[in-house]
């Protein structure tokens, strides 16, 4: 790899964590704010966790975004399944490269048609 695609390649995923951090933070704010959320919700967050039945919303509180070039990250219309990288979701782990090349190393989220949580798997 050349120097220049190398600074080149640092500064694009910089740049795309970046403004996805924003938005999580705005996200996380928005549903923290949120008086009619129950407590056990807003401790799951808290300790970035999930519980069955939370909306893709407060799952992005805990969780962030979902890894938008993972090959588990797709939209349905019977229910919307993301992907997060098995490394980056526990124990407060570094972004790995599965996040950005989309392998298959992680935690599958499925969410029914109207956004709620349905269940979670490991692959």
């Amino acid at each position: 790899m050349t120097y220049t695609f190398t600074i080149a390649l640092i500064s694009l995923s910089l740049l795309l964590n970046g403004c996805g951090g924003t938005r999580e933070n705005k996200i996380r704010e928005e549903v923290l704010a949120d008086p009619q959320m129950s407590e056990e919700i807003r401790q799951a967050i808290d300790q970035r966790d999930l519980r069955i039945g939370m909306t893709q919303e407060q799952v992005i509180a805990a969780w962030g975004l979902p890894c938008k070039w993972c090959f588990g990250t797709r939209k349905s219309p019977s229910g919307d399944t993301w992907e997060y990288s098995a490394f980056t979701k526990e124990k407060d782990f570094p972004v790995t490269g599965s996040d950005v090349l989309g392998l298959r190393s992680g935690i599958y989220l499925y969410f029914d048609r109207h956004g709620t949580l349905k269940h979670w798997s490991r692959k």
